[in-house]
């Protein structure tokens, strides 16, 4: 069984092998060689003041690949106000000042271990990676403008991969806080080799882009409707940062998965499932309370990126179009291609530490 870590990790991830990956798994999707158990998050009081404790987990298996991954998530999450918008935050709080995600890869021949390893680096390029591929088929072919909403982890998976499925001449990058973005200008020129432009206001990173991508912190919208113009390309990293009144200017839209948010079972609530990406009604209810339930989105039966990925719908219609895709909720399959992928590469490369496989194996049937 092999151990591997985010820096080995890194070593092995590139963004062309990632776009392999994940196209190849969202193909398999389309094609009913791939199974996807949604998302699920588990809430109890925490300790932190302030915060909540959060269990996430989502399992993918691939056919053709063999192997089934489950990651998880065991964090301690926080909402704050900053700057007239609400944003999430994970706190640090596992000895040494750091968060815990995992994934763990199983063989689907013998049902043996394979191997595990950290979520982190994994977790961002494919959420970027799926984006990009989307912009792939859903973006004007002469796309060269990039307007970014964002200037963290997320955000700066995602310039280098919409680099790799369009030619990007510029991007334009708005963050609240100035120092971050300037730094964030530095960190991507050297990185993708284009110029990076840090700017004051948000309506400036919109200005003439021809691709908006929002990948933030924020739960509140951060792509104004009043942008959205014909020809454009918009995405998120989740759906209220664009909100419903900003997707419904969009002449064709794409969607990750039909499932449109985490399935939250929380404290209090007993085994009800709660649909929601941050179910703060619920959380906050005073004891005994029961909120009313989030209707559904309208955009529930918009194409999966699986439709057009495999060809069974079509991306873009014309150059007028103005197009979306939304990034709505992650997909365990995403971690079986990418794990796989690695595990692959690591195992070819002879990288990363062997422990006995028989150490996660037992004689009692279970």
């Amino acid at each position: 069984m092999l151990i591997l870590n985010n820096e080995e990790i890194e070593s092995l991830l590139t963004v062309e092998n990632s776009l392999v990956w994940l196209e190849k798994a969202y193909r398999e999707q389309a094609e009913g060689k791939a199974v996807n158990r949604p998302r699920t998050d588990m809430y109890l009081p925490s300790t932190t003041e302030g915060g909540v404790y959060v269990f996430k987990s989502m399992e993918g298996g691939l056919q053709e690949s063999k192997v089934v991954a489950l990651r998880l998530n065991s964090d301690v999450i926080r909402w704050e106000e900053q700057e007239g918008r609400v944003t999430k935050k994970k706190d640090p709080v596992a000895p040494g000042g750091k968060w815990v995600g995992l994934i763990l890869l199983f063989s689907a021949e013998s049902g043996e271990p394979l191997a595990i390893f950290p979520d982190g680096v994994i977790q961002r390029l494919r959420v970027a990676i799926s984006s990009a591929l989307a912009a792939r088929e859903m973006a004007r072919k002469d796309s060269s403008v990039l307007g970014l909403f964002g200037a963290g982890w997320q955000a700066g998976a995602h310039v280098p991969a919409m680099c790799a499925v369009r030619k990007i001449t510029k991007v334009q990058v708005f963050s609240p806080t100035e120092a971050r973005r300037r730094s964030f200008v530095q960190e991507m020129e050297k990185k993708v080799g284009i110029p990076v432009e840090a700017v004051s206001r948000p309506e400036e990173a919109a200005h003439d882009a021809d691709i908006l991508v929002a990948a933030t912190n924020a739960i509140t919208r951060v792509i104004e409707p009043e942008w959205v113009r014909p020809g454009i390309h918009f995405t998120c990293v989740k759906d209220c940062e664009l909100g419903e009144e900003t997707i419904r200017k969009a002449d064709r839209v794409a969607i990750h998965a039909r499932n449109f948010a985490p399935e939250n079972f929380i404290a209090g609530f007993g085994d009800e499932r709660i649909a929601a990406h941050d179910p703060l009604d619920y959380l906050r209810a005073p004891r005994g309370g029961k909120p009313a339930r989030a209707k559904p989105p309208f955009w529930l039966d918009a194409p999966e990126l699986k439709d057009i990925i495999g060809g069974k719908a079509q991306g873009r219609g014309s150059p007028e179009e103005a197009t979306c895709f939304i990034n709505n909720i992650g997909l365990g399959i995403q971690f079986a291609a990418v794990g796989a992928g690695v595990y692959g590469e690591a195992r070819a490369k002879g990288i990363g530490r062997e422990i006995p496989t028989d150490w996660f194996l037992e004689s009692v049937h279970p």
